[in-house]
């Protein structure tokens, strides 16, 4: 039986308003897409033709070209952990809202394959990816064994479960490459505007939801535990 509980006032959740963005290019020296370190942006919408005109810097490094950004569909949305920059070449609009400390990452991907370790009992939960990644999980022999081959596709957020090994390449070579972002889903944590990313199958589940006239609710905080049943929680509601 999955005991599901939802919670009011007793969440520790310090809430404090966020506004979303719009940022329209193409880039310059004066206008630019900038992601800092410990942040991320989350981006739930995207116009503008990006084929070969958007290029994306990751950790400092070389910029490097994406020859597709799918536009974003059915309430899909991208992610990117900072520190990075997108860039643009033609004129594009993105809204996104900003997260601080926040649990995301965002790794790049080249044409030589690298493998993401997931720890037992962890759940990785990726965003929609802006081009199709060639991908393959594969589980330990101890846990069982098995291996999959199979293609993250824009627009079909994914999720794995460890142990096991989530390993990717680009099928494209330098200066093209792509990315994925992703975060462990039993971190728990909070989107701006009422926005909740959904955690795993937990042994319990505590949400936090918003109302202005106790009708309509919308989720502002959504955490999986696996803590014993018999806690204290808090909310806490700062201005």
């Amino acid at each position: 039986m999955k005991l599901i509980c939802s919670i009011a006032l007793f969440i520790a959740l310090a809430a404090t308003p966020a506004k979303s963005e719009t940022f329209i290019g193409p880039t310059t020296s004066t206008n630019r897409l900038l992601v800092p370190t410990n942040s991320a942006i989350i981006i739930t919408a995207t116009f503008g033709d990006f084929t070969n005109s958007t290029q994306l810097e990751l950790g400092g490094g070389v910029p490097f070209t994406q020859s597709y950004f799918a536009p974003l569909e059915n309430g899909a949305i991208y992610a990117l952990a900072g520190p990075a920059q997108l860039i643009f070449s033609n004129a594009v609009l993105f809204t996104f809202y900003r997260l601080t400390n926040s649990a995301i990452y965002s790794q790049g991907i080249l044409n030589d394959p690298i493998g993401i370790p997931i720890a037992s009992d962890k759940t990785m939960r990726v965003f929609g990816v802006p081009a199709p990644v060639n991908a393959s999980f594969e589980r330990p022999i101890s846990a069982g064994g098995g291996a999959l081959s199979f293609i993250l596709e824009p627009n079909r957020p994914a999720e794995f479960t460890g142990p096991g090994t989530l390993s990717l390449n680009s099928g494209v070579f330098f200066p093209y490459a792509k990315f994925i972002s992703y975060f462990i889903a039993e971190d728990g944590f909070t989107l701006p505007d009422q926005r909740a990313i959904a955690g795993p199958s937990g042994s319990f589940a505590i949400s936090v939801e918003r109302s202005v006239d106790l009708n309509t609710w919308s989720p502002v905080l959504l955490h999986n535990t696996s803590d014993p049943a018999k806690a204290y929680y808090r909310l806490r509601i700062q201005h």
